[in-house]
């Protein structure tokens, strides 16, 4: 499939001063995430299906319907996520400077990229919700600067009954308790595609969605030295796709001509085509690959497969794996080196072997399966697509996700005005 260079990466060192953020503070969401603060009580979270928030109009209507219909779940999610990150150091003021200053270094140099619609929604939720419109700004910074999950795509031969099933788990912090806000957003921009945010209260970037095209997007983070944060905003940029593409293809065009900021590895499902993705992007550097690629065959220890395209955070591409410091990845040492940690041995191996034990017979209970084999302890959310029921399960206290109760809607419903949770 296509190779798309922006200019040729140097490998082994950072290419902005953002990106020397990124690699350099990397530790502190990483430590911050896994060992510190209070953790999330295990009966903390009910196993109640998460709310259905239907959203409307032009972009500053969207925020402020927004804000209206969740103005105290919203100000409690900016709240406990700011207040996660700020809570790191035990000094008075000094832990909230440094997670202010930390985050908007993210968003600064992003800003001049962020389509002025994203932020005329942000004015309308914060106007609304009583929000302050810099936290909001620092909550949807927070993204470009996590890592890990899981996805696969897998439809035709694959599946038992040919249909295309898409699974996402998002494997960042149940600690933090982002999981108390959960809701699904259905929305209808003006003049866009409406599409299901599989989301948060106040959260109005994506990282989980489906469009009325049948177009699903998942990510999954992959640090890399190829990085900055002057760019459009990864949950940003799955909204855009979402919103203007009808297909696989519209919506890997859209990835790979946008100005990327960090390592993400994409997995990209159209039910109506049964059709399915895999895009690996630094911030200069991207990468399809099609199910069975040749190009994946060529990798000693990428796993290809007929009718499937799956990714952790383990790059297959050559170059995008010199940059990777993912998957026990190291630049600055020459040649590729095996990719390791649980990130490849797990998210990416026993994906490959779900799948293959699944071959034929895949539906969406052997999809759930899968998805809670790889699952580990940070499983926040995790997304079964499988048109038109769509799946979702969140964290219940410091259960994962995937090892919970997934609740069933009725996507092609919900896009057409019509049905809640089955």
């Amino acid at each position: 499939m296509k190779q798309i260079r922006n200019s040729k990466p140097r490998i082994g060192r950072s290419l902005s001063g953002s990106a020397r953020v990124y690699t350099t503070l990397g530790w502190f969401a990483g430590f911050l995430g896994c060992y510190l603060l209070a953790p999330v009580s295990a009966g903390a979270d009910s196993p109640a299906a998460p709310p259905v928030i239907e959203l409307s109009g032009t972009p500053y209507e969207l925020g402020r319907a927004h804000g209206e219909q969740l103005s105290e779940p919203a100000r409690a999610c900016v709240r406990s996520l700011l207040g996660y990150f700020r809570g790191y150091i035990k000094v008075p003021f000094v832990g909230r400077w440094v997670a202010d200053w930390w985050l908007s270094r993210s968003w600064k140099p992003a800003r001049a990229y962020i389509a002025p619609e994203i932020l005329e929604e942000l004015r309308g939720l914060s106007e609304s919700s009583g929000i302050a419109y810099r936290d909001l700004c620092l909550m949807h910074a927070i993204a470009d600067r996590t890592y890990s999950c899981a996805n696969f795509a897998a439809w035709g031969s694959m599946t038992r009954d040919g249909r295309l099933i898409h699974v996402r788990n998002l494997d960042w912090n149940i600690r933090a308790g982002l999981q108390r806000y959960a809701t699904v957003f259905v929305v209808r921009p003006a003049g866009k595609h409406a599409f299901i945010n599989v989301g948060w209260a106040g959260f109005i970037g994506i990282l989980s969605g489906v469009n009325d095209a049948t177009l699903s997007i998942g990510q999954v983070g992959a640090e890399t030295t190829d990085a900055t944060f002057g760019g459009e905003p990864m949950a940003f940029l799955i909204r855009r796709a979402l919103e203007q593409a009808d297909g696989v293809e519209q919506a890997a065009e859209i990835i790979q001509s946008a100005h990327r900021t960090v390592g993400i590895n994409y997995i990209l499902g159209h039910a109506s085509s049964r059709q399915g993705l895999a895009i690996e992007t630094t911030h200069r550097y991207a990468r399809i690959f099609s199910a069975d690629d040749a190009a994946e065959r060529q990798v000693d220890y990428a796993r290809p497969m007929r009718d499937a395209v799956f990714r952790a955070d383990t790059a297959i591409d050559p170059v995008i794996r010199e940059c990777q410091l993912a998957s026990q990845g190291n630049p600055s040492s020459p040649g590729l080196e095996p990719p390791g940690g649980s990130a490849y041995r797990v998210r990416y191996l026993k994906q490959a072997e779900g799948l293959k034990e699944a071959a034929g017979k895949l539906d969406v209970e052997s999809a759930k399966a899968i998805a809670g084999s790889i699952a580990p302890d940070s499983n926040v959310q995790s997304v079964v697509f499988a048109w038109p029921e769509l799946w979702v399960a969140n964290a219940q206290g410091l259960t994962p996700a995937a090892h919970g109760v997934y609740h069933s809607f009725d996507a092609a419903q919900l896009l057409n005005g019509a049905g809640k949770e089955n």
